[in-house]
């Protein structure tokens, strides 16, 4: 189109675009900056109103306590630990059905038009009665399918930038998403909600993982081609967009 513009009819070209296209590099010049807060938003001179405190929960404890480890302790973990982090990743929570008799499901994170676009694949190691490797979840039967055997250091040493951080955890969890599940209803618009989609599903994961007592890594530092290559994946239909490592953190 002469304005520069993509098509109306042409749902995904710009979102498959932007995700093949935005593979991390290493910025290493970021890293000798310190991190700061960030500058409060500027609200032009009018003063914050103080809100009543916000109160002690059951929850307030696990976001308290919930913390980026990035030093795991290499330990067996117990399949029902293991069980426990995949049903928060994406486990079902309420089979129901709508007043015509259509069944549906629910999950623990909100999914636009109930598509739910994100396959769940978990690189394990150190789990009683699970083999080291690769496994897809299938949250319909609460389950696992092995894809491949191997040692993580194998399979992800070089397609996971922060590695080094997680070589030791039991699991490192890959959310992948399906793009069509949500653009053909949603068009391209529909990739920001898969993103979302992740942020809520990874948070599942990091608050069940502390009320376990267990460290978490978010990581969106990763050779998407790397990755897909591991999980077989055709590029242009499905992709990693997120991965979380999950263990047992070193010095309690």
């Amino acid at each position: 189109m002469s304005d520069g513009t993509i098509p109306t009819d042409d749902a995904t070209s710009l979102s498959l675009l932007f995700h093949l296209n935005s593979e991390p590099w290493l910025n290493a010049e970021a890293y000798d900056t310190p991190g700061h807060p960030g500058t409060p938003l500027s609200l032009d001179g009018t003063p914050p109103r103080a809100l009543p405190p916000a109160g002690a929960s059951p929850l307030t404890a696990l976001l308290r306590a919930r913390r980026s480890c990035r030093s795991f302790e290499r330990r067996t973990m117990s399949v029902a630990v293991f069980s426990a982090l995949l049903a928060a990743a994406a486990g079902v929570t309420e089979r129901a059905s709508l007043d015509d008799g259509t069944a549906f499901l629910r999950r623990g994170a909100p999914s636009a038009g109930g598509l739910f676009p994100l396959d769940t694949f978990v690189f394990a190691q150190a789990v009683d009665e699970l083999a080291d490797g690769i496994h897809r979840y299938d949250p319909f039967i609460h389950g696992l399918v092995e894809i491949e055997r191997g040692a993580m250091a194998g399979l992800l040493s070089r397609a996971l930038y922060a590695y080094p951080f997680a070589h030791a955890a039991n699991a490192v969890i890959a959310f992948v998403a399906r793009f069509a599940r949500t653009e053909k209803k949603y068009g391209p618009r529909g990739y920001r909600y898969i993103l979302l989609e992740a942020g809520h599903c990874a948070q599942d994961v990091c608050l069940r993982a502390a009320e376990l007592e267990l460290g978490t890594l978010c990581m969106g530092g990763f050779l998407d081609s790397d990755v897909n290559r591991l999980l077989s994946l055709d590029p242009t239909e499905a992709g990693v967009v997120y991965m979380v490592a999950a263990g047992y953190p070193a010095g309690g």
